[in-house]
């Protein structure tokens, strides 16, 4: 059994730490072995076999923050566009794959997955923003990554959601007095705005899927 190598992009924004270690746990717990390594070394991101992409922390921040370190983005464009490199983006995260993003003015994003990320608006005012804790997800379509899945409770923290262009990219959504996509993916692109890593034990198992995915 060939070792895999996943490396987590630190580029300063966010729950990175939390997140290596529920990856490091799901390895464990997989049928792969192999590495998990905080990184913001293109080099080293281009060489691994898969990619995760976690955050927390407001779009414009994030993205100066990714694209002000040389080569990164650069270096992701290649892994996952040109390599087709498996990846899973987490919370902002995912919403750096957008086309742009709308918090504080309008920015531009990865463009992995075509779309906007827009504010959330619950219909219930009462709801309040951020949708901060645990909510269930209703599946658009079969992915890998759900596989064996039994819980749908998962931990969200967000004030923004992914709209995107192309609703046949939406793998689950999520209501929240309005629907919203929770997870969205595209060939070898994933995310979730929902965070696995702060999601117990259906949390690990979809990290552990995600390892084991083969696109």
């Amino acid at each position: 059994m060939k070792n895999i190598s996943i490396a987590v992009v630190d580029y300063d924004c966010g729950n990175i730490h939390s997140a290596t270690k529920a990856i490091e746990l799901a390895m464990i717990e997989s049928n792969e072995k192999g590495s998990v390594n905080l990184t913001k070394d293109p080099e080293e991101i281009i060489k691994s076999d898969k990619i995760v992409l976690p955050g927390v922390g407001a779009f414009e921040s994030c993205i100066k923050k990714l694209t002000g370190i040389d080569g990164l983005k650069e270096a992701l464009d290649e892994a996952v566009l040109v390599k087709a490199k498996p990846i899973l983006g987490i919370c902002i995260g995912l919403q750096l794959m957008a086309t742009s993003g709308f918090e504080g003015g309008k920015h531009s994003g990865l463009n992995w997955i075509e779309g906007d990320v827009i504010p959330l608006e619950p219909n219930d005012k009462k709801l309040k923003v951020p949708h901060m804790g645990w909510n269930n997800i209703d599946a658009k379509k079969n992915h890998p990554v759900f596989n064996d899945i039994k819980s749908s409770d998962y931990y969200f923290v967000h004030s923004y959601k992914f709209s995107p262009l192309d609703k046949e990219t939406i793998i689950s959504s999520t209501n929240y007095g309005e629907d919203f996509a929770s997870s969205l993916g595209k060939d070898n692109i994933l995310g979730t705005q929902f965070h696995p890593e702060k999601s117990q034990a259906a949390g690990v198992n979809l990290l552990k899927n995600f390892i084991e995915w083969s696109p």
